[in-house]
């Protein structure tokens, strides 16, 4: 399951359910036309055909455009030097996925959150609504901390446990570091159900 993950926010998101409202989602009345999957080799979907990709699947499920910007080999820092690129498509919302190369890498944590936090401020500031997907092992290291609180900070949905869950799955990798068929559609299918709540408030506002 798809959460705005936070822990300070625990009792408020509790009471929120209790009253059947939603958390808050910033620039939720972006004027932004597409949807944009922004990360390394697993946003380009290394290890499977074009149309098996995360950012393929889900566009077959919502029924438009996602359009793919994953670079294999960037790290969180790549992905701030080219996130102009990213914003010239228009996009009212940006599927962030970085993180796995700055662990293979191993670059110091600190780099890794000052480069994902210019990220996210620069969507927001830009009326975009982020979205991040966690990532933490199982190549050493642990960024489950960090993808939490920089949600808690910016208050950005989090699709949280699924892209660590499928690489520490062997029927769901094609490689050590990728996920297969099975593992893009796991991925896209937990994308897809935060992604589709997005969609049907944003629609609401209209």
């Amino acid at each position: 399951m798809c959460l705005v993950k936070t822990r300070s926010t625990l009792i408020s998101l509790a009471a929120l359910f209790l009253l059947g409202c939603q958390p808050p989602v910033p620039n939720l009345d972006s004027r932004g036309s597409t949807i944009v999957a922004f990360g390394d080799s697993i946003t380009f979907g290394v290890g499977v055909p074009e149309s098996r990709s995360y950012p393929s699947t889900l566009a077959e499920r919502l029924d438009v455009e996602v359009i793919n910007a994953g670079i294999p080999g960037d790290t969180s820092s790549d992905g701030l030097a080219r996130l102009a690129e990213v914003l010239e498509y228009d996009p009212w919302l940006v599927i962030v996925e970085f993180g796995g190369n700055d662990l293979l890498q191993k670059r110091p944590l600190k780099e890794t959150e000052a480069a994902l936090r210019g990220i996210l401020e620069q969507l927001l500031e830009e009326g975009v609504i982020p979205i991040l997907v966690e990532i933490h092992g199982p190549f050493g290291g642990d960024m489950e901390d960090l993808f939490e609180d920089l949600a808690e900070a910016y208050d950005v949905p989090l699709v949280e446990d699924i892209l660590p869950k499928i690489l520490r799955t062997p029927r769901w990798k094609s490689d050590p570091i990728h996920p297969n068929d099975a593992g893009y559609a796991a991925l896209a299918a937990e994308v897809g159900d935060l992604v589709e709540d997005l969609v049907s408030r944003r629609e609401r506002l209209r």
